[in-house]
């Protein structure tokens, strides 16, 4: 028995060791827009697929007061769950909405220059 203990040792570790990370909700902000059956999440840095889901069809049920058009993205500040997408289709990876902080117009990129030329 004294020689199977160090190997149940091991094997527990090794079994530690290789467990799945558990999911952590992150706070995530950026331009949110729903169309066509399809989500994206556009933080500026990366851009995710949002899962869809109840959640989800509550934040766009939110964007549509502030959306000038259906193609207007819009500020959201939400938590959520970024993972892997497990489709081949779409991101590489994607976000669960799991809380809705708030949601507000986007705001006009004030670094572009737009010139007018009258002739």
């Amino acid at each position: 028995m004294k020689y199977n203990l160090p190997l149940i040792a091991i094997f527990l570790f090794v079994a530690a060791c290789t467990t799945q990370p558990k999911s952590e909700v992150e706070n995530v902000t950026g331009e949110f827009l729903f169309y066509d059956n399809a989500a994206i999440l556009n933080t500026g840095s990366e851009i995710y697929g949002v899962v869809v889901d109840d959640k989800m069809r509550e934040l766009h049920h939110q964007a549509l007061t502030v959306q000038k058009d259906s193609f207007d993205m819009v500020q959201v500040y939400i938590k959520g769950v970024i993972s892997e997408n497990p489709n081949k289709e779409g991101w590489p990876q994607v976000v669960t909405v799991k809380e809705i902080d708030s949601v507000a117009p986007s705001v006009p990129l004030s670094n572009q220059m737009i010139e007018i030329r009258t002739e």
